[in-house]
């Protein structure tokens, strides 16, 4: 019974494909006969061959497969809607039993050689062998081919990782003048069936004709103006190079006689200049334009490389003889950093206490103090004063900093 029926279902299917459309077999034969018959498919369209063929061009956007900014390569996929208009393929439907449209491989009728003018590796043109045209019976034809468009790309990495870049791709006719084939935009990029990509985000997209004034040339150029997501590089590159920063500067807080103070610095010296590495691998080989964020993470390797340099000098003042004579002026930093303290004591002492003459007693005493100890300024004084001046001088010009990087990439200033 189960081999009748499989019988009966081929049989089914043998009747039902003897029509096209509600046409019989027959029907279209003598139509593909007649429509090639005394067709070439060198001869371009046209019955007025001084008049150009023209061929309106979309393009739907599919996806962006790659954006190499390292080198310049940008990727898109997607197929092109092309219509022209044949004369050589009317027909009349009643004739026909109501056939209305017939396609043909691509190989077997005209088409529009369409190459790419910027590409990237080779020059191939538009379409695959399997494709095929659609033809209406009013001669009109629908071209749809499917591509990967690879094409070379300008990247300006100035404000990496908040960049935008615009790729331009390039599409001419081959081996035809703009009054043989004269190709024109009809409906620009379509994003119907766009899948957003995980690192650019489409702002803005083109897609002008126009005839080169120096080739002659008929030209489509397809602009995709793309932003970047800056989420992964802020999050794996630039917070912690910040982080490292805060760090190395706390180097100044850790006491001179723990003996780990040169070794701290050159560990996160050495880890910012890992992450210079990584951010050199991520951008072009070029000095025009240079990224900020190159600029940002060289001075923080400066900064951290003076900031090794402090260390040790503060580590040498500790140590040194303390029968060796200090130089005036840096006894004049101890006295400064000691006045500072005592402005200190004083706002808190008139705080805690409204009464003048205990604030003025005690004001004076610590005065005193200071005036009576100028010559008992040791070594170590030095040192302590200057870890103190270091320590916060590099975290203001470490908030400076990123306070300005941030406000210049992100062009709020």
């Amino acid at each position: 019974m189960e081999w009748n029926g499989f019988l009966i279902f081929q049989l089914l299917m043998l009747n039902c494909g003897t029509f096209i459309f509600g046409s019989r077999l027959s029907d279209v034969d003598r139509l593909y006969s007649k429509l090639l018959v005394d067709y070439n498919k060198k001869i371009r369209p046209g019955d007025d061959q001084s008049l150009a063929t023209r061929v309106n061009v979309s393009f739907n956007l599919g996806a962006i497969q790659e954006f190499d900014e390292v080198n310049g390569k940008f990727a898109v996929i997607g197929f092109f809607r092309i219509t022209w208009h044949d004369s050589r393929m009317t027909w009349n439907t009643v004739d026909y039993n109501n056939i209305h449209t017939l396609t043909f491989l691509q190989d077997d009728v005209w088409k529009p050689t369409l190459v790419i003018t910027n590409p990237f590796c080779k020059i191939d043109q538009i379409g695959k062998d399997f494709m095929t045209v659609r033809y209406f019976s009013n001669g009109l034809a629908y071209w749809t081919p499917g591509e990967i468009l690879i094409s070379s790309c300008s990247v300006d990495i100035t404000y990496f990782p908040f960049d935008e870049q615009t790729c331009t791709i390039r599409l001419m006719a081959w081996g035809t003048l703009p009054n043989e084939v004269l190709l024109q935009s009809f409906s620009g990029i379509e994003l119907n069936y766009f899948s957003e990509h995980g690192t650019w985000r489409i702002t803005s997209t083109a897609f002008d004709d126009r005839v080169d004034e120096v080739t002659g040339l008929s030209l489509i150029d397809m602009s995709v103006s793309m932003k970047r997501r800056p989420g992964f590089y802020v999050v794996n590159v630039v917070l912690p190079v910040i982080f490292l920063m805060v760090l190395n500067s706390c180097v100044f807080l850790l006491p001179p006689d723990s003996g780990e103070r040169v070794s701290y610095a050159i560990t996160v010296l050495l880890a910012i200049s890992v992450f210079l590495t990584l951010i050199g691998n991520h951008l072009p080989k070029t000095s025009e334009p240079m990224s900020l964020l190159g600029y940002f993470l060289m001075f923080d390797l400066v900064f951290s490389s003076l900031i090794c340099l402090s260390t040790m000098i503060c580590l040498q003042l500790q140590f040194k003889n303390k029968n060796h004579p200090i130089p005036s002026y840096l006894k004049w930093i101890v006295l400064c950093y000691r006045r500072n303290n005592l402005k200190k004591r004083e706002n808190w002492v008139e705080v805690q206490n409204n009464k003048s003459d205990v604030h003025n007693t005690d004001l004076n005493a610590c005065e005193g103090l200071i005036d009576n100890n100028k010559q008992d300024i040791s070594w170590r004084d030095i040192c302590k004063a200057l870890d103190t001046i270091l320590l916060r001088t590099s975290f203001i010009v470490l908030s400076v900093s990123v306070l300005l990087f941030f406000m210049i990439i992100t062009k709020t200033i």
